[in-house]
């Protein structure tokens, strides 16, 4: 291999190094943050026993309701499925571009193997209650709760949520109070919840998801995300390019990502085997 190849390979590697830590907490980041909204309920433990009236449920707007219905009927139907995005991140720390292939078994397991110039340089595996990175770089296996998702975004995820947001669906909308309008250019739904206000785009005609502008309430951050270039995917409309911006007090993060292919599979390997020289980190 000539030598000035090698030089470049190894300034990459180091550059990997370097934003590696960023690298992963962006991009968990971006899977959690993407969309912030599909109707989920929240129920609070009552310890009064004294037997009261059944709370009057206030109905979900018509027009609400059947967006809803339409975005869940575009969902991508499947068991395990393969995947394969480009991806450039940019922050005031980072400006990078690197490949992450996906392998997805439905309800189970999520497992990520993130690139650089056709160098692995991690895994990530999420299942039902833990996120595992390993960081081949710095020799690392990390293992944290799924809940480690909640301790650095002040959001708190199920795995299925997780599995919602790179479907493109919509998590943490109160249903209850979203208002819909049709908009002589598009078709809005905006919500304001307990922690979120909500801005939701569609696309009139196919009714497509177009945009999503999320401000937090309980801290100082905000979510623009865009969907764009919709193709058929496994039979269903699919948005293969995905543009996001986070903004968290001075700082500014923004992902774009763009999927290169999306199939069907059966019988995946989701290899995650540890090397023993690695520290382990909890």
């Amino acid at each position: 291999m000539p030598a000035f190849v090698l030089v470049d390979q190894t300034i990459q590697m180091k550059h990997w190094n370097t934003f590696f830590r960023p690298l992963v907490f962006t991009f968990f980041l971006s899977i959690i943050l993407i969309g912030c909204h599909h109707p989920k309920t929240i129920s609070k433990t009552n310890t009064d026993t004294t037997v009261t009236p059944n709370p009057v449920v206030k109905p979900i707007d018509a027009k609400v309701y059947e967006l809803i219905r339409h975005l869940k009927g575009n969902e991508i139907l499947f068991t395990e499925l393969v995947a394969k995005l480009k991806t450039k991140v940019s922050s005031s720390s980072l400006n990078q571009s690197f490949t992450t292939n996906i392998r997805w078994k439905k309800g189970d397991r999520i497992w990520l193997s993130m690139s650089i110039i056709g160098i692995e340089g991690a895994r990530v595996l999420i299942t039902r209650d833990s996120i595992k990175i390993m960081d081949k770089i710095n020799e690392r296996y990390i293992l944290k709760p799924l809940s480690y998702i909640k301790e650095k975004t002040f959001v708190d995820l199920s795995f299925s949520d997780i599995e919602n947001l790179l479907l493109g669906q919509l998590i943490f909308v109160d249903t209850s109070k979203a208002k819909y309008a049709d908009n002589p250019a598009n078709i809005t739904m905006s919500s304001a919840g307990v922690q979120f206000l909500t801005n939701v785009v569609f696309d009139k005609a196919t009714k497509n998801l177009n945009s999503i502008f999320v401000t937090d309430k309980t801290h100082p951050q905000t979510v623009s995300s865009t969907y764009g270039n919709y193709e058929t995917q496994l039979g269903k409309p699919f948005s293969m390019d995905r543009y996001l911006e986070i903004k968290s007090g001075p700082e500014t993060f923004t992902m774009d990502a763009k999927f290169q292919s999306i199939e069907i599979k059966q019988n995946l390997e989701y290899p995650f085997a540890i090397n023993p020289g690695y520290t382990i980190e909890r």
